[in-house]
């Protein structure tokens, strides 16, 4: 099974800020969808990164973004189900369908890891998207699973969305787990990784720059004979947006540090820690919009009347646009300064927003006045 299992249909670019060579561009690909199941991914794509936009820093970042969704079916839908697995007593159903990528659960004898040929995921989202920065892989499959490796997986069950951002953090931005459900006590050396250390010392930890002199470190530990057994959530001593060094991550319960309590890398729900953001801007802040004008021009010409403020609304700008507004009187003013105007901006969708500019006559004669836009950052 793989790729005679099906065949590359097409590639859509569903969000569009510019040239890819600019862009950060991330490629998702469909697993385990047969042909007339195709509409169906277009939607769980569109889930995923509507998700991805509502999750910081990413929603800050936008316009660093270009996504693809590349449509490939499979002969058979889902992915293989294998009825044993080393960590879950109850079987699996056995299925093993036919499909392009050949994903399965069980993958190194975990049931929820799923994955599949990831070299092949590799190839085939860099034939559609020459420009690829990161690749993930919808599989059409309900129960719960994914996995982190050179490209993010994730099923559609219920946390699907959630699940993918969480996998996307490993695989485009080397992000570790910070819970600990795989061995007991971190033995291996300082991690690579930016969000977890062995550090506990205040002036050399990985994120010391952000830890309050007053933060005691580590601030939360297991404590002696606490090491085995599950994971548990313990109440943090310092408010939640504390930033210190909490005892478990990469999959130890104990010897390795996390820097905040809670994190989408620890709990799926939860927002990305400090850290996490941090590492997720380095990589996607170089891809936003340079300055590239000015693109100059007029959206308004009015009167405003002596001692009044009138406002003009401006729709359906490009969200990616970084506008400088600018208020000119057309006739004299007196005193000079006797006109001021403020900006504010809405956003009306995931790609357009609106600017409010609210322009104040301070003086006792009507004037009239030009608003100006100067657009210095879009490509």
């Amino acid at each position: 099974m793989g790729a005679a299992d099906g065949a590359v249909v097409s590639t859509t670019k569903i969000v569009d800020h510019g040239p890819d060579a600019s862009r950060w561009c991330l490629v998702i690909l469909s697993e385990g969808y047969q042909a007339a199941e195709l509409t169906k991914f277009h939607a769980d794509a569109e889930a995923f990164v509507s998700k991805l936009f509502a999750t910081a820093p990413f929603t800050e970042n936008w316009c660093a973004l270009n996504v693809f969704r590349v449509d490939v079916s499979s002969t058979d839908s889902g992915a293989d189900e294998p009825v044993a697995c080393a960590d879950d007593p109850s079987p699996g159903s056995g299925k093993t369908p036919a499909t392009f990528f050949d994903a399965t659960y069980c993958v190194a004898g975990t049931r929820r890891l799923l994955a599949g040929d990831e070299a092949l995921a590799l190839a085939t989202a860099s034939a559609a998207v020459p420009e690829v920065d990161a690749t993930v892989i919808i599989v059409n499959n309900p129960i719960y699973g994914g996995a982190g490796g050179s490209v993010a997986w994730f099923s559609t069950h219920p946390q699907a969305s959630d699940i993918g951002v969480h996998e996307l953090g490993h695989s485009a931005f080397r992000l570790e787990d910070e819970y600990g459900d795989a061995m007991d006590t971190w033995t291996t050396g300082e991690p690579v990784e930016p969000n977890v250390t062995t550090i506990t010392a205040r002036a050399t930890t990985k994120w010391h720059e952000l830890i309050a002199a007053t933060t005691p470190l580590p601030t939360l530990v297991r404590g002696a004979g606490n090491c085995g057994g599950p994971d548990s959530e313990q109440p943090s001593p310092v408010p939640e947006s504390t930033v210190g060094l909490f005892e478990g991550g990469a999959r130890a319960r104990c010897g390795i540090y996390r820097s905040m309590h809670t994190c989408k890398m620890r709990i799926l729900t939860d927002p990305f820690c400090v850290v996490c953001k941090r590492a997720i801007t380095a990589v996607l802040a170089p891809h936003l919009p340079q300055f590239s004008g000015p693109y100059v021009g007029t959206q308004f010409t009015g009167p405003v009347k002596a001692r009044q403020t009138v406002t003009w609304f401006t729709y359906d700008w490009p969200a990616c646009w970084h506008a400088l507004w600018t208020v000119v009187p057309s006739t004299p003013v007196t005193p000079v300064g006797g006109v001021r105007w403020e900006t504010r901006v809405q956003r009306t969708s995931r790609e357009r927003i609106q600017y409010w500019v609210a322009v104040t006559n301070d003086t006792d004669q009507d004037v009239t006045v030009d608003g100006r836009y100067a657009v210095v950052a879009s490509v």
